[in-house]
C-alpha cells in the first residue's frame, strides 16, 4: 500500500464469476441476468434503461422458442452499445454477459432458433446437442 503523501494512485476493483455444469441453459441464465439488471436500472440513462429491457425481451423470446438468428448479433450489438455509455458502472455489468455468453457460447444460442420445439420442452443446455459438445476457447 503506498504512503499516505505518495502520488501512486490505487485503484479497488471488484468481481465475480458464476460456474455453472453442463447441463445448465446458458441462454436461460444469461436472461435471468439480464432480468436482474433490468430490474436494477435505475432508469436515469437511456441505453441502459432502454437497453437492458430489450435485451431481457430478446433472450426471452429465444428461451421460449420464438427467436430469430438475427437476434443473436442484435443482442451483441444492443450490449456494445450500453457498454460505455451510461453514467453508473451498471450497463456495463448488464452489457458484459450478453456478449460474454454469445461469444463463448453462441451455438447454444443458435440451437435455441434452430430448434424451438426442443427448447418449449426440454430446458436444459446442450441436451440434444451431444455430438456438437460448446467448447469455452
Amino acid at each position: 500500500m503506498p504512503k499516505a503523501n505518495s502520488k501512486a494512485a490505487v485503484c479497488w476493483v471488484s468481481g465475480g464469476f458464476i460456474v455453472y455444469d453442463e447441463d445448465a441453459c446458458i441462454v436461460r441464465n444469461t436472461w435471468n441476468l439480464t432480468r436482474f439488471y433490468r430490474h436494477e436500472s435505475c432508469g436515469q440513462c437511456s441505453p441502459c434503461r432502454e437497453g437492458t429491457g430489450w435485451m431481457e425481451k430478446i433472450l426471452y423470446r429465444i428461451e421460449h422458442g420464438r427467436g430469430r438468428m438475427s437476434d443473436i448479433d442484435l443482442l451483441v450489438r444492443i450490449a456494445n452499445n450500453i457498454e460505455g455509455n451510461t453514467i453508473c458502472p451498471l450497463g456495463d455489468a448488464a452489457a458484459w454477459p450478453v456478449a460474454s455468453a454469445i461469444r463463448h457460447f453462441r451455438r447454444e444460442f443458435e440451437y435455441h432458433v434452430e430448434h424451438p420445439e426442443v427448447v418449449r420442452i426440454i430446458k436444459h443446455g446442450a441436451i440434444g446437442m451431444e455430438q456438437e459438445r460448446i467448447r469455452v476457447r
